[in-house]
């Protein structure tokens, strides 16, 4: 008899999304069920009222009056963080602790030893002049960078310029060395919709202030703007109606 977690497996290797759908109320509060996104139930028993839609992922919903928590089943994200200095390794817990593949690369070996980052995390010495030959960026669902100095944060870009548009792309930095980098590129052909693309400086205003705070500032923008959420408070929701 297939479990739950073998209908999830081969929800992997199947085109188009799915979701675990999790009764929190109700006499069968407990109990899950697989649909995708046509409404098909493929694990579990048909939650009667329930209609899935991709802007339930990660949402309480109510089936008539049941609770139910919807969420997306699919693999975890692979996110590639260029530099391996202090918050660097904040960043990578913290995107390791909620699920994702993390590759952490820089071009200096004592900063990538293994006792600095959690053993899931994949540490790359390259040469921030080679990172498209060195590593397969277009397999990065976001690259963060958070290199030590502003001419590898240029040099990065430069290389990742072909995936603007395609891959969350954030870089760490001043509201003031942004601007001058962002007018450097400017002078050199890039287009204010290329640069629009770039969340720099990377991060949500928390006022962070600790390595651990930027960690959960540039972390926290990551998943609002890879599942199209502006991070705003949720009070304010609740203030709308929404």
């Amino acid at each position: 008899m297939e479990t739950m977690y073998d209908s999830m497996a081969r929800r992997l290797e199947a085109d188009g999304l799915s979701f675990l759908v999790t009764q929190l109320s109700g006499p069968k509060a407990g109990q899950s069920s697989i649909y995708t996104a046509d409404n098909e139930v493929v694990y579990g028993e048909v939650i009667e009222g329930l209609r899935i839609n991709q802007q339930m992922a990660n949402a309480l919903v109510l089936a008539g009056d049941i609770e139910c928590f919807v969420e997306p089943i699919q693999k975890d994200s692979a996110v590639l963080v260029l530099g391996a200095g202090h918050v660097s390794r904040c960043i990578t817990d913290l995107l390791v602790f909620i699920g994702c593949q993390v590759t952490v690369a820089d071009d200096r070996t004592e900063y990538l030893k293994p006792v600095y980052f959690d053993e899931r995390v994949t540490r790359k010495q390259i040469d921030f002049e080679a990172i498209c030959q060195e590593l397969p960026v277009h397999t990065y669902k976001g690259i963060i960078i958070v290199t030590r100095a502003h001419e590898f944060d240029s040099t990065s870009l430069k290389q990742l310029r072909p995936l603007l548009g395609q891959t969350y792309m954030g870089i760490m930095g001043s509201q003031k060395r942004i601007y001058y980098a962002f007018q450097q590129l400017k002078k050199e052909g890039w287009t204010d919709k290329e640069l629009s693309y770039i969340h720099g400086p990377i991060g949500l205003d928390i006022d962070a202030q600790t390595p651990e705070e930027i960690a959960i500032s540039i972390v926290g923008e990551y998943l609002a703007a890879t599942r199209g959420r502006d991070g705003r408070f949720l009070s304010q929701k609740r203030e709308e109606g929404v």
